[in-house]
């Protein structure tokens, strides 16, 4: 069943690493103006959907790897969960229409607004905010936009939308060149200010076929495919197609959907999202972004559901800078994301290495749905472990931050580590990698005692034990790692068993455990480790988690909850929850610079 959700994607261990640390893209992407504050200060209210971060860009980050450059306004729910643009329903339309014309991989999606707004894009203010060049959002978009083209020979530009063929137009005066009608005709910009080769197309958003608009957009975009066709047939050389694409005649043009690639996507991402159209909705007035299954409704519409709670959480633990917005990415230290492991590790992990496959789940009995899939198995540093570590799964917030452990017990964990000496040198693998909370203790261990299961796991352990040449130490946390670690052991690293957090007695067996640890030898980072832990709650580093990720997640406990769906938990639906400690935030003041900006609004 696994294989209905892959068809089209490539393969779950083809990932996107995120920004290239050597390159301007990340700093580029933490100048983020004060999207709240400049919102408030121009529209006199929130504009922006803030809680749950900014969306930056799907596609290729490296140098030349970029062809078409696809702009947009904004992104939606599925995006904020992907930390990826372009990832649901207007996404994989645009996936559909590249594929149409012969380009799988050469491309890279932006928007004008890397946050989602309130309402309709129309008014003075709002276009303000996106156009005027005395706008930092203008100003920050330029910079990526040019970013883009002092890297790439860029021969295509798509304008998907009336915002992003204004941002277009915008971008081309900008640059010396003239846009002599208005939006409506975009393709009269003069693109060579852009490059000598470059052409723009611009299209109706597909989000307007929701208005009945259907008709008029399969026009728009089969008169599209037809000048891709004309500029083609003029100069052979202007746009290739991508190894392995095929340019089909715009004759042949249906208006249709394809998935996005998980090339596209943080390795570990739930295999919901990008499937080919939209997967979430958003819930509790902003405070949650629910997502379903493929057996499950947008809106749980005709599901009758209900959340034990709202997660509150709290802001114990939160460790960031005092000037980095909770809700974006870190901002001080931007280079700080796990780029994931080398592609060999990332075939193991994902169970796609020749004899270690996952095994069948639901075939085993398991009632996790398939669709989503079972990406969060690993957090940290396979290659360079030197504390191994076998962890029960013990909340739902792996699911949505593509990494294990990274609820309430991942963050007292990090503490542990760091008693020991250990903040960095360490793999934790999650056992199993779905969901088993809601199952019984003998359905988990027919699941952990499966031949394949052990077999896969053995050579997850066999690998990171020798990786380095650092001496090792292997822990089995929770009743299944400890069922498991006698049968997955090869090199006969030494093993210290011991609680989940959550189990009675965890806390007491923790430092028991510690104290253990003080009398072995194993590499350590810390020159002197205090081998005692205070058992409080710490944040889930940020080099452990994909590029995009909000500060706030990894934080505040346990994030994400399950629905129950009458008196059992469904497993169709899954809620992600801002943190109320976050959620009552108010917009930070603007910058002296930013102040200055917002002179020239209209009042």
């Amino acid at each position: 069943m696994a294989d209905d959700y892959l068809a089209g994607r490539g393969n779950p261990w083809d990932y996107d690493p995120g920004p290239p640390r050597n390159r301007k893209w990340p700093r580029l992407f933490s100048e983020t103006p004060n999207y709240r504050g400049l919102g408030k200060a121009v529209m006199g209210s929130e504009k922006f959907r803030w809680h749950f971060g900014p969306m930056y860009y799907r596609g290729r980050l490296g140098d030349n790897q970029v062809k078409v450059l696809v702009v947009g306004q904004e992104g939606g729910q599925d995006e904020a969960l992907s930390h990826r643009s372009f990832t649901g329903s207007s996404g994989s339309r645009m996936q559909h229409f590249l594929q149409h014309i012969g380009i799988a991989e050469s491309y890279l999606f932006l928007n004008t607004f890397v946050y989602s707004i309130f309402n309709q894009y129309s008014g003075t203010k709002i276009r303000w905010l996106a156009q005027d060049p005395d706008s930092p959002i203008q100003q920050q978009r330029h910079d990526i936009f040019n970013y883009v083209l002092a890297r790439n020979d860029v021969h295509l530009i798509i304008a998907v939308g009336t915002a992003a063929k204004e941002s277009v137009a915008t971008w081309v005066r900008s640059r010396g060149g003239n846009c002599p009608g208005d939006s409506h005709d975009i393709e009269d910009c003069d693109a060579t200010v852009l490059g000598a080769k470059t052409k723009i197309i611009g299209v109706v958003h597909p989000g307007g076929a929701a208005s009945g608009n259907i008709a008029a957009i399969k026009a728009d975009f089969a008169r599209a495919a037809g000048l891709v066709d004309h500029w083609a047939d003029s100069d052979s050389t202007w746009l290739p197609e991508d190894p392995g694409a095929t340019r089909h005649p715009a004759s042949a043009y249906e208006y249709g959907k394809v998935p996005i690639p998980f090339r596209d996507l943080p390795l570990g991402v739930a295999w919901r999202l990008g499937h080919g159209s939209t997967t979430s909705n958003r819930k509790d007035s902003q405070r949650g972004i629910q997502i379903f299954s493929k057996s499950g409704k947008y809106g749980n519409r005709g599901h009758q559901l209900s959340y034990s709670d709202n997660a509150a959480g709290s802001s114990a633990g939160y460790e960031m800078p005092a000037e980095d917005p909770p809700y974006e990415p870190p901002v001080t230290d931007y280079r700080a994301y796990d780029r994931g492991p080398s592609r060999s590790i990332a075939r193991l992990l994902a169970g796609g290495r020749a004899g270690h496959h996952w095994p069948d789940w639901a075939a085993l009995g398991a009632d996790a749905h398939p669709s989503f899939g079972s990406g969060p198995i690993y957090r940290g540093r396979p290659e360079d472990a030197t504390v191994i570590v076998l962890a029960d799964q013990r909340s739902h917030d792996d699911l949505l931050t593509f990494r294990a452990l990274t609820g309430e017990a991942g963050q007292r964990f990090h503490g542990f580590l760091e008693a020991i000496g250990v903040d960095h040198s360490y793999l934790i693998v999650r056992v199993l990698p779905i969901d088993t909370l809601d199952i019984s203790t003998s359905e988990r261990n027919s699941l952990v005692d499966d031949p394949q299961v052990r077999k896969v796991y053995r050579e997850i352990v066999r690998t990171a034990a020798t990786a380095n040449r650092r001496r090792k130490v292997l822990l089995a946390m929770g009743p299944m790692a400890r069922r498991l670690v006698a049968h997955v052991n090869p090199t006969g690293l030494p093993v210290v068993e011991m609680k989940a957090w959550g189990q009675s007695g965890a806390a007491a067996d923790w430092r028991a455990t510690i104290q253990t640890l003080d009398t072995m030898s194993y590499g350590k980072d810390l020159a002197n480790p205090s081998f005692d832990w205070d058992g409080k709650r710490r944040q889930i580093p940020r080099y452990d988690l994909p590029y995009g990720t909000t500060c706030w997640k990894g934080s505040s406990g346990d994030r994400v909850r399950k629905a129950d769906r009458g008196a059992s938990p469904s497993p169709d639906y899954f809620k992600l929850l801002v943190p109320d400690w976050v959620f009552d935030l108010d917009p930070p003041p603007l910058s002296a610079q930013e102040q200055d900006a917002i002179t020239s609004a209209p009042e």
